[in-house]
């Protein structure tokens, strides 16, 4: 039976039906954990949401998707952290599938979108190197063609999620000389090729989420390159205006905001003037950062691509998380270290927004990159 509407349904009968989906597929021991379970883990849940195509709520019902509108799509978020339902390895879907339905051949298409819609292909992203972050143009992992063959190696770094991912999107150098943005190559990766090795690291909750990825002369066919060959900036730039709306994206901040009304209900403290005041304060930005999103969202949805105005929404609501998080962590105090993990680990959103103002681009770097191309300021004078 095919999916309704969504967009047409009136909006208490669409969050009723999100919740009635999440009340029969999602087990209550997954919800609530402040971070991101093993795959094999929520896999179950991952497939329940494949099976009834509610997995890719932006991707256009042709392709599996629910073709949310952006003010539907911020609900669809709103009901999934209100029930706490866990985190997904979901970056294929939600990064690399738009860029696959804007730049694949038909033959990338079909080979990929269905596995990654059902989770039998779990994404990585290859972008980040030991001396290219920030600066990711400056990327020095070789790839060099023999034949119908590309032969990579290289590092990448910091590599969410690596350890248990069957694929990888990475940027790939494979021409030299001219602008360093020119000559790089959109690779789409099978990570149980021979001569790929992933180490995880630790990150500052003690879990390896992030790793670092050594290619050995690893051979991959040609026509896993997206769009054309050296001409792979075009598709990361528009990739990365896809993730930096995931970047800033409200989720979690609003998953935090949940948190610290329930404790601030719990301690009494919505009595207290001091503590109201704060807490509105938290509401209004949370808000706005929904409201930034979703005129983003619609961007991208009627015109297909953003500009470099992104970056403000990337900045404000990495920076609410961080904001909500800290107050949360000073509403509960000594609780927020003495009570573990679990549904009762306060202290894990303090951790979990530290990491969200570096990657996708640094916020320094974004607030440069507003300062020089949005408001024309001049670039700053190099001091020696």
């Amino acid at each position: 039976m095919p999916n309704p509407d969504w967009n047409l349904m009136p909006e208490p009968e669409f969050r009723q039906a999100l919740r009635q989906v999440i009340d029969s597929d999602c087990p209550p021991a997954l919800r609530h954990y402040p971070h991101r379970y093993p795959a094999s883990v929520t896999m179950p849940w991952y497939q329940a949401l494949h099976r009834r195509n509610m997995i890719a709520p932006g991707w256009p019902v042709d392709y599996g998707g629910m073709g949310l509108r952006p003010d539907r799509h911020l609900i669809f978020i709103e009901e999934m952290e209100a029930a706490g339902t866990p985190w997904l390895h979901d970056a294929g879907v939600r990064n690399l599938g738009p860029a696959i339905i804007a730049w694949g051949t038909e033959a990338q298409k079909a080979r990929y979108l269905p596995a990654m819609h059902a989770g039998e292909h779990i994404w990585c992203q290859g972008y980040s190197e030991p001396a290219a972050g920030s600066d990711l143009a400056s990327l020095q992992c070789d790839g060099r063609v023999e034949g119908d063959r590309l032969i990579i190696t290289g590092q990448k770094i910091w590599t969410t999620s690596a350890h248990v991912a069957t694929h990888m999107f990475g940027l790939i150098r494979t021409a030299r000389g001219g602008a360093k943005q020119e000559g790089i190559s959109f690779v789409l990766i099978d990570m149980a090729l021979p001569g790929i090795t992933v180490r995880p690291i630790e990150n500052l909750s003690g879990h390896p989420d992030f790793c670092e990825v050594f290619f050995d002369a690893v051979s991959v066919p040609l026509d896993c390159i997206l769009g054309e060959r050296d001409k792979g900036w075009a598709v990361a730039r528009s990739l990365l205006g896809f993730e930096r709306i995931w970047a800033g994206s409200p989720r979690r901040a609003l998953k935090v905001l949940i948190a610290l009304r329930r404790e601030a209900a719990a301690r009494g403290l919505l009595a207290d003037s001091l503590w109201r005041d704060r807490l509105a304060q938290a509401i209004f930005d949370t808000q706005d950062a929904q409201d930034m999103y979703a005129g983003f969202a619609d961007l991208v949805r009627t015109d297909g691509k953003v500009g470099t105005e992104i970056s403000a929404l990337k900045i404000w609501s990495t920076s609410v998380f961080q904001t909500v998080s800290e107050l949360l962590l000073e509403m509960t105090g000594t609780d927020a270290a003495m009570l573990g993990e679990g549904a009762a680990d306060l202290l894990a959103p303090y951790w979990e927004s530290r990491a969200p103002t570096i990657f996708a681009g640094t916020n320094e770097v974004h607030r440069n990159i507003l300062a020089r191309q949005v408001l024309n300021l001049p670039a700053a004078e190099r001091r020696t």
